[in-house]
């Protein structure tokens, strides 16, 4: 849409009508503080954010709507969490597991994750530099890279922006950003 080619311009820094992973966590930045910042809506709010569904999405390698250890295994990795083994794996699988599946579900995965954000918020700074894009943008950025070209397309940035809450058809919402 002609709203989501203004947001591309807008965030294509160097031009070249794709959007790469740093081009993209500052338009989440942005998006979201301009999202908190809009009275609440009629419908409420989605109980899991949409970054941690679109991580979620991207370790669900098989794509069953669930986590099995080694899917699991490599979303602590991608989240800063160095698990050495499977059995590490399985023991954060069996804390979070509330159904007893022995696979992790979204609902689960968001507990995770909020959780070991707010562990690793409480720890003391690190020698080595923090990254410098949100583990949880770069998962939804993969996710939204269909083709897997390390770049945003139109059409791709169209789908995640609808992921993330905006209403692309909204000209209004498009300026605001």
């Amino acid at each position: 849409s002609a709203e989501t080619r203004q947001i591309m311009n807008k965030y294509d820094t160097d031009g070249d009508r794709k959007m790469s992973l740093d081009e993209f966590a500052k338009l989440v930045k942005e998006l979201k503080a301009f999202l908190a910042s809009q009275p609440a809506a009629a419908t409420p709010a989605p109980t899991v954010d949409p970054l941690v569904s679109a991580a979620f999405a991207t370790f669900d390698a098989n794509k069953t709507g669930l986590l099995s250890v080694r899917e699991l295994h490599a979303a602590l990795g991608h989240l800063g969490l160095d698990v050495q083994s499977s059995a590490e794996t399985r023991q954060i699988m069996n804390k979070y597991d509330t159904d007893g599946d022995r696979k992790m579900s979204l609902d689960e995965f968001a507990k995770l994750v909020k959780e070991l954000k707010a562990f690793l918020a409480s720890q003391p700074a690190a020698a080595t530099p923090a990254p410098t894009v949100d583990p949880l943008v770069s998962a939804a950025f993969a996710t939204f890279d269909a083709n897997k070209t390390g770049l945003l397309s139109v059409r791709e940035l169209h789908a995640a922006l609808g992921h993330l809450g905006l209403d692309v058809q909204s000209s209004a919402e498009t300026r605001q950003i």
